[in-house]
């Protein structure tokens, strides 16, 4: 039982490590996230200043006739960004959602480890109270067996009893043996 309960506890730190490993990946990969965000956000920047060289660049090729082409061009750099930007927000929403059920998972294996653990020790406990009562019996029946002389009678076994032994009040073939070590009084 020893080894059941050592095994619990190996198989709750194992969880529990495994769930600190998983927690840490996550946060990892929140602040990568966060990184890339900057990055992202950087490239907004970027293009941003992208953008206004090439609306300066629009202006320039407006005054050649270009207008068409430069809106067109600055209407896609914008459509670019935003579906960065959506892309971004649904890989954030993703991994806050993956982060929360790891958690929850987490919870779920370190409660059902010490239940598991509680229980094995409630068990063990309990085995433990019942063998202690069975010996205290089995020390009694000893205790009573001193009181008492086991012999041989013609080659058929036989017990000496004194006379003056407390009978059983529900059935006279028996005899009381009282493992005190004090005489009881005759009846």
């Amino acid at each position: 039982m020893e080894e059941f309960v050592t095994n619990s506890a190996l198989l709750a730190g194992h969880l529990t490590q495994q769930c600190e490993k998983a927690i840490a990946d996550q946060k990892q990969s929140a602040a990568e996230l966060k990184q890339a965000a900057g990055d992202v956000g950087k490239g907004v920047a970027a293009g941003r200043a992208e953008l206004a060289q090439s609306a300066r660049s629009a202006v320039r090729e407006a005054l050649s006739q270009e207008i068409p082409a430069a809106v067109e061009a600055i209407a896609e750099s914008g459509d670019r960004l935003r579906q960065l930007a959506d892309q971004l927000q649904r890989e954030h929403l993703s991994a806050a959602s993956r982060m929360r059920a790891l958690a929850w998972k987490s919870l779920i294996a370190i409660a059902l480890a010490s239940a598991v653990i509680i229980g094995g020790t409630a068990y063990t406990a309990w085995n433990n109270v019942q063998r202690a009562q069975r010996a205290k019996v089995d020390a009694q029946v000893l205790e009573a067996l001193q009181q008492v002389s086991i012999t041989s009678c013609d080659g058929t076994p036989c017990v000496k009893l004194a006379d003056d032994q407390r009978r059983w009040t529900k059935n006279d073939d028996y005899i009381l043996v009282d493992s005190s070590g004090a005489k009881p009084a005759p009846k």
